[in-house]
């Protein structure tokens, strides 16, 4: 038998893709690269759009063949205000033509109306940020850029970044660059663009003559966004901050570098004891005291950082301060996230009862960081859910998924906890801009009162200092209005089966005995008629029909919520 024929020699494997694909090519955003002179935003931008899929365009040469002329010579001639606004115009007219990578010049994204224009057409803009002597071994020999004319590099990068920088931290993603390859920072861009989720943005508009409103921005990671979030609505680059003790001590450090990443300095910090019992009168001038030491003016944004109370006494404190500062929520637990932070509703509690001293001032903008829920204490998280459920029996729709998913989100599954946040807003933002002072008579904005009459009765009773939670009141508040509706023949008595069994799966009491102290059924109605939900001597309830059904009611006997108040096991 002859001998076998030597195998021919397997050619080399192919080398593996460096950069695997976590998305189906071509990506379907555009994405705009910005940075300082010797960033690599050409270099890094052609590599990016071969991965991509996408045409590639760099904005300076786009210019240059637009205009016959080097951007030198279009300086020279014209000056910088004249190139400022064809490179926008060209910058807006190849974002319209569908997704592409685009190279800016290193002053583009300093223009407002550029950065506007890239916010609107939907792309997703990336900064590369590089340290000083990287960019200075990269414009090295650079002489025929306007800028390094005649001048010293250090001094003109320097000066460059300090005016620039500010605006580049409002782009969706930023690249710390070293000193590595082209090939390892695209890498990295391509494994942010994987990772990168926009915020979501509900829009609330109000009510007026002129355009009014603001947008609630939710997601995760956006307090160290903070800056750039922040920085197209704030009158001015300088803010104060109120937060807890607690708070402050978990996300204040990573709020103060958002903030100074877009050039935002903190004119003062205040912090008030962690809990209901900090909204009161006293605490209100001893921050205001404290916010006017500081030096703060007019156009000085008030950031409350924290939850619900925080909310409310900040938002007070900018409502009365100088007769008015503008203010941000930055809610960070669910209960304020959902429900609190939304509708410009701010004010303290009276020993009268709760929240009696307030004023309506609607925030610049509330920026939810959804990652900070991760931080709550269990009990605080599930009481922030019974805002989700009180919007989901408002919603209809909204309860069935309550009812299906409520039990992950009060477990802190991330995506369950975004999805509660995102639609309970969208439902409260709605109301809002269509009642924002609650003044329609029969529904409107006081259907989101549903629950609260009896929780807050109940909060009164408990005396604020954290033996009941405020979400641990509507939890049980929400379970006896629709007793309450079934009692009066609204609803089929199968529903308060149903609200009190999904509260009490969530970790919530879901009924008055389960708080193990005594209430007088007197003395909670006798609170009720102190609550500022109150017409003219008449008590007002939230009633149901069904979930999606609810309506304002204020002829319900007193007798009958008395003897349902006994029933649930109250004193006389």
């Amino acid at each position: 038998m002859p001998p076998r024929a030597a195998a021919a020699p397997r050619p080399p494997a192919a080398p593996a893709n460096p950069w695997p694909a976590p998305w189906p090519t071509p990506w379907p955003r555009s994405v705009v690269v910005v940075g300082m002179p010797g960033a690599g935003k050409t270099s890094i931008g052609r590599r990016l759009a071969n991965r991509l899929g996408l045409p590639f365009h760099d904005a300076d040469v786009e210019i240059e063949a637009a205009a016959g002329l080097t951007v030198s010579e279009i300086f020279a001639r014209y000056g910088e205000a004249h190139f400022r606004d064809g490179e926008r115009r060209v910058i807006a007219r190849l974002l319209s033509q569908g997704p592409i990578v685009l190279a800016t010049g290193g002053g583009a994204y300093a223009d407002p109306r550029t950065r506007q224009a890239v916010r609107e057409s939907g792309a997703v803009s990336l900064w590369l940020r590089c340290p000083l002597p990287t960019l200075l071994r990269r414009v090295a020999g650079r002489d025929h850029r306007p800028m390094f004319v005649d001048a010293d590099p250090v001094e003109v990068l320097t000066r460059l970044m300090e005016r620039r920088h500010p605006h580049y931290a409002e782009a969706d993603i930023v690249i710390a660059c070293a000193d590595e390859s082209p090939e390892t920072t695209t890498r990295r861009v391509l494994a942010a663009l994987s990772e990168w989720q926009p915020p979501a943005r509900l829009p609330v508009p109000l009510p007026g003559a002129a355009p009014r409103g603001y947008d609630i921005v939710t997601g995760e990671g956006l307090l160290r966004r903070a800056g750039g979030l922040l920085a197209p609505v704030l009158p001015t680059r300088r803010v104060a901050i109120v937060s807890d003790a607690n708070v402050a001590a978990l996300h204040g450090e990573t709020l103060r570098e958002g903030l100074a990443e877009a050039g935002i300095a903190v004119a003062a910090e205040v912090t008030v004891a962690p809990g209901e019992a900090s909204k009161n009168m006293a605490e209100v001038g001893r921050v205001m005291d404290a916010l006017l030491a500081a030096g703060i003016e007019r156009r000085t944004a008030v950031i409350a950082l924290g939850g619900g109370v925080v909310g409310d006494l900040a938002g007070f404190v900018a409502a009365i301060t100088l007769r008015g500062l503008p203010f941000v929520q930055v809610p960070t637990t669910l209960l304020a996230q959902v429900d609190s932070s939304v509708g410009g509703k701010t004010g303290v509690n009276l020993a009268a009862g709760k929240n009696l001293a307030g004023a309506f001032h609607q925030p610049l903008m509330v920026l939810a960081d959804t990652g900070t829920l991760a931080t709550l204490p269990p009990r605080e998280l599930r009481a922030g859910y019974a805002e989700v459920a009180k919007h989901g029996l408002l919603h209809g729709s909204f309860w069935d998924w309550c009812e299906a998913h409520g039990a992950e989100a009060v477990a802190g599954d991330p995506a369950a906890l975004r999805h509660a946040v995102i639609e309970s807003c969208r439902l409260k933002s709605a109301v809002v801009a269509e009642d924002e002072r609650e003044e329609t008579p029969d529904g409107g904005r006081a259907l989101l009162n549903l629950g609260h009459t009896f929780g807050h009765a109940l909060e009164a009773e408990c005396g604020y200092g954290g033996a009941l939670l405020h979400g641990e009141g509507v939890a049980i508040g929400l379970g006896l209005a629709a007793m309450l509706s079934a009692r009066l023949g609204h609803c089929a008595y199968a529903l308060p089966e149903r609200v009190v069994a999904h509260l009490a799966a969530c970790g919530l009491p879901a009924r008055i005995h389960e708080l193990n102290r005594r209430f007088s059924a007197a003395t909670l109605l006798a609170r009720m008629g102190r609550d500022k939900k109150v017409r003219e001597g008449r008590l007002r309830f939230i009633l149901l029909n069904r979930p999606g059904d609810a309506f304002v009611a204020d002829d319900v006997p007193a007798e009958t919520v008395l003897t349902l108040l006994r029933d649930e096991g109250c004193g006389p």
